[in-house]
């Protein structure tokens, strides 16, 4: 009898302790990256794409903003997330949106002539135009791929902004890759118009 009460009351102790060590720490939504975001449940790699892009979150409600994060979902990660870095991430966001206004600022000041008078070189950026685009940075013959190019590639298309280049890129990250260069139509604000722009610079595979 005695043994078994020794027994018994040893369970109860370990159990909590069990408990405890089994527990995982909570996820960060504001500071972690795809691979730790795609542990919470019902958490894919799309929708951890998608977490990052919408930082910075001060609550749960804001995160349920997230395309894609149904009520479901945020009752089943509510208890496995925290929201302790937004503060600095607002901070950090800010500061960067004011130096990416300043750099297209800056950019939009030099003219054609300017950088002509430089001369250019092998490996300095094409001269720009008064609005800030690239003119002629794509050489005759030269394709820039869809499922691999960055925002910043994507904008020296012909007719390709900064907003269509991170369409492209969101509708590449939502859908998958492109089967044919026509596929680009798809995206939200690119029309046969544009498409007739950049159908003999872009390609869908290396």
């Amino acid at each position: 009898m005695l043994t078994a009460a020794f027994l018994i009351a040893a369970g109860a102790i370990n159990a909590p302790l069990a408990q405890a060590q089994g527990k995982k720490s909570p996820v960060d939504v504001n500071s972690a990256d795809v691979k730790t975001l795609e542990t919470l449940p019902g958490i894919g790699p799309v929708l951890a794409q998608r977490i990052i892009e919408g930082r910075p979150y001060k609550t749960l409600a804001d995160l349920g903003k997230t395309k894609g994060i149904s009520q479901a979902k945020l009752d089943a990660i509510k208890d496995d997330v925290t929201f302790g870095s937004a503060t600095t991430l607002a901070k950090e966001t800010a500061a960067k949106s004011t130096t990416t206004a300043a750099e297209s600022k800056a950019r939009q000041q030099t003219t054609p002539a300017t950088a002509q008078q430089t001369g250019p070189k092998k490996d300095q950026a094409a001269p720009l135009t008064s609005t800030g685009r690239a003119s002629g940075s794509l050489n005759p013959g030269q394709k820039i791929n869809i499922n691999k190019a960055t925002a910043g590639e994507l904008d020296r298309l012909p007719g390709i902004g900064p907003a269509k280049a991170q369409a492209i890129i969101d509708y590449r990250n939502q859908n998958g890759a492109f089967k044919t260069t026509e596929d680009i139509q798809k995206v939200k604000g690119i029309k046969a118009g544009t498409f007739s722009q950049v159908k003999d610079f872009i390609k869908v595979t290396d």
